[in-house]
C-alpha cells in the first residue's frame, strides 16, 4: 500500500506508447523504417514520462529502454545477429515497463 501511495498513476498514454514499442518489435523486422519508428515511439515515451510525478522507476526503465532502442538506431548496416538481439532486448524491456505500468492503481 505504501507503494502505491508514491506512485505515479496508471496512463493510458505511457502505456500506450511502450506496447506500440513492444508490437513494433513483434514485426522482427531490421528495415529502416521499423527502426526508425522504434527510436522515435521510445523517444517519445522517454520525453512523456520525464515530468509526470510519483514516476522516477519508471523513467529510469524508458530511459535504458531508448539507450538500446538508440544503440541500435545509429548503428550503421547492423547485422541481423546484432538487429535480431536488440530487438529480444527491447521486447524484454518494454514488457517489464508494460507489467509496470499496468500494475499502478487506476
Amino acid at each position: 500500500v505504501y507503494d502505491r501511495i508514491f506512485m505515479a498513476p496508471y496512463d493510458n498514454n505511457e502505456y500506450g506508447l511502450v506496447n506500440k514499442v513492444r508490437t513494433l518489435t513483434a514485426r522482427n523486422s531490421c528495415d529502416e523504417q521499423t527502426v526508425n519508428t522504434l527510436y522515435e515511439t521510445s523517444l517519445e515515451l522517454k520525453n512523456f514520462s520525464e515530468y509526470l510525478p510519483r514516476n522516477e522507476k519508471t523513467i529510469e526503465m524508458n530511459n535504458t529502454l531508448f539507450g538500446v532502442v538508440k544503440d541500435l538506431y545509429k548503428r550503421e548496416n547492423p547485422s541481423q545477429v546484432y538487429c535480431k538481439a536488440k530487438l529480444n532486448i527491447i521486447s524484454t524491456s518494454a514488457e517489464m515497463i508494460q507489467n509496470t505500468i499496468g500494475k499502478r492503481p487506476r
